[in-house]
């Protein structure tokens, strides 16, 4: 835990901030001067993947409801998108003089995949795919072949640590390093008696929820 850390200010250093930033780095190969579209930017992973990309020098298009979005645009977004728009593609496309984005971080699922795909640079553009809050979606080879020519790549955080635990070594190190530097600031998470967990699961599941939620025991 860094000095002078609350349990609940720490708690996105577990899952959300290293997941961002696995995402980012050694899955999603981010270097200086590209564009990242982030998807659910408003939540606890997609709050690190702004604030990590912007440090890294790329430019961030962000997506999140509209009520959310002055938040996101405080964390450094370049641009922030409806993520119920049903032009996303179109509108980073636009955003890109027609080129696409270099990264696309995907966590949402369901029936916005496709433009996730749609959104990332034919051939050169990566997805990584660490989510599904709003439910499966398909994608085929003909897919691939025909409609997405973009590499694919799907992270689980948990078998990243256990298949690759030199690399996961060296996402906590990097962790640590902007830990220090500030740019991972101590979370603020929006904190609930445990009794109170029916609700906080209800302002989850109606994707009412900003940043991280701390059930306290």
């Amino acid at each position: 835990m860094p000095a002078g850390w609350s349990a609940e200010q720490v708690l996105g250093l577990v899952v959300n901030r290293p997941a961002a930033l696995a995402a980012l780095k050694p899955l999603g190969r981010l270097t200086s001067g590209e564009t990242v579209v982030v998807r659910a930017a408003a939540g606890a992973t997609g709050q690190a993947a702004v604030r990590m990309a912007k440090h890294y020098g790329a430019t961030v298009i962000a997506t999140a409801s509209p009520a959310k979005h002055e938040i996101v645009r405080a964390l450094g977004a370049d641009h922030v998108l409806d993520s119920r728009d049903a032009d996303l593609a179109a509108e980073v496309r636009r955003l890109t003089d027609g080129a696409g984005a270099d990264l696309v971080l995907e966590s949402a699922g369901g029936a916005g995949f496709a433009a996730a795909l749609a959104s990332a640079k034919p051939v050169t553009g990566r997805v990584v795919v660490y989510g599904l809050a709003d439910g499966q979606a398909a994608i085929t080879n003909w897919d691939l072949v025909y409609r997405h020519q973009v590499h694919v790549v799907g992270l689980n955080l948990g078998v990243l640590s256990q298949a690759a635990p030199r690399i996961f070594g060296e996402v906590m190190g990097e962790l640590s390093v902007l830990v220090a530097a500030g740019v991972l600031p101590p979370e603020r998470p929006v904190v609930h008696d445990l009794a109170d967990g029916p609700h906080a699961l209800a302002a989850l599941e109606s994707r009412a929820t900003v940043g991280k939620l701390a059930l306290r025991p």
